[in-house]
């Protein structure tokens, strides 16, 4: 494996979590030709017919029923992206951007004009987030290579964040969603908002030990 984090673009942030799942990995990877190249190598044998072929702690005829589902799903064409649903998407915003900046420019900058400019770039800038999104998650091109420059046009100019960033955490969203101290989008906590009852009182329950023990060390998940 020293050979393959080097490399492998995003795998020393989240190998613990996909290591043991293969649905997380079959998720991660979109081009199999291209991971069967550099794991092949990598192979040592097929698991025997009496081992299980999922985690100890799923339900196994809930995981094949989900892997029969996801086949389906495939072979009828629905994860095939639309283009031109993405490039008017990406119109709509681009020319709401557009129509902020030339409001602002030709009626100047009293409250109407600035308002009305103001709920044209939010709007702008909330579809952008929607589009790279989904070019993060390299859903609009079969290539990779074009998603991902993309995806730098989108989230880097027209947006001002970072697309390395934006993979760091996101992949690690995925990997381990909704797990405190795990999943970065809930690292709001308690600041923002902690959604479910449960993990409402896993984490209240932690916080209260943290503070006994005056340390962060505690891991729900």
């Amino acid at each position: 494996l020293s050979s393959l984090l080097v490399q492998h673009p995003r795998l020393p942030s989240h190998l613990p979590s996909l290591c043991l799942s293969q649905d997380a990995f079959t998720a991660f990877h979109k081009n199999e030709d291209l991971v069967k190249k550099y794991l092949s190598s990598l192979q040592i044998g097929q698991l025997a017919p009496d081992q299980p072929s999922s985690e100890p702690h799923k339900n196994e005829m809930l995981v094949k029923d989900f892997r029969e589902l996801h086949s389906k799903v495939k072979q009828m064409g629905l994860l095939k992206p639309s283009h031109l649903f993405f490039f008017f998407l990406f119109l709509h915003a681009f020319l709401l951007d557009i129509g902020a900046w030339v409001v602002i420019w030709y009626f100047g900058k009293s409250w109407v004009p600035f308002l009305i400019a103001m709920a044209m770039f939010t709007t702008a800038q909330i579809q952008y987030g929607y589009f790279q999104h989904d070019l993060g998650h390299l859903s609009v091109f079969q290539s990779t290579k074009w998603s991902r420059f993309f995806h730098f046009i989108v989230i880097e100019i027209l947006k001002g964040g970072t697309h390395s960033w934006w993979n760091h955490m996101h992949n690690q969203h995925h990997a381990k969603p909704n797990c405190f101290r795990k999943d970065p989008d809930l690292n709001m906590h308690p600041f923002l908002f902690s959604l479910g009852k449960k993990l409402s009182v896993e984490v209240r329950r932690h916080n209260v030990w943290d503070s006994f023990q005056g340390t962060e060390s505690i891991t729900v998940c």
